[in-house]
């Protein structure tokens, strides 16, 4: 095995969550999160959150939604202004407490139309 002496990858570039309506998907996170659409095609569509990341919703057929872990997390400002904002729309979200292990950490769950958790954190 050759031993890497540098870093090989710069970032992740995009995430891919897979959903069971893409139409109905793009709708519930541009909605919710206000998310610009920056490409669509019949099977996949790309959301703006930032310049140098990608989130991608799939439309995967037969598709079980993930309840088993926390694929990735969003991280905002304002975690209780957007806790709130989930719960007035009737998202079913976790309350907001410190991680268990990085106790500096505020985070919740939050469940999307397909049921995937999913997380975010305060920055």
């Amino acid at each position: 095995m050759v031993e890497v002496t540098e870093k090989l990858v710069e970032r992740i570039d995009a995430v891919f969550l897979p959903v069971s309506n893409l139409e109905e998907s793009l709708k519930w996170y541009q909605d919710l999160f206000g998310f610009k659409l920056r490409w669509k095609n019949e099977r996949m569509a790309g959301l703006a959150i930032a310049s140098n990341c990608g989130f991608h919703l799939v439309q995967v057929e037969e598709h079980t939604p993930n309840r088993n872990y926390v694929p990735f997390n969003f991280a905002t400002k304002d975690i209780q202004l957007l806790h709130q904002t989930l719960k007035d729309k009737g998202v079913k979200v976790t309350t907001v407490e410190n991680d268990v292990d990085f106790k500096e950490m505020r985070l919740f769950d939050f469940w999307d139309l397909d049921g995937n958790i999913l997380n975010v954190i305060a920055i």
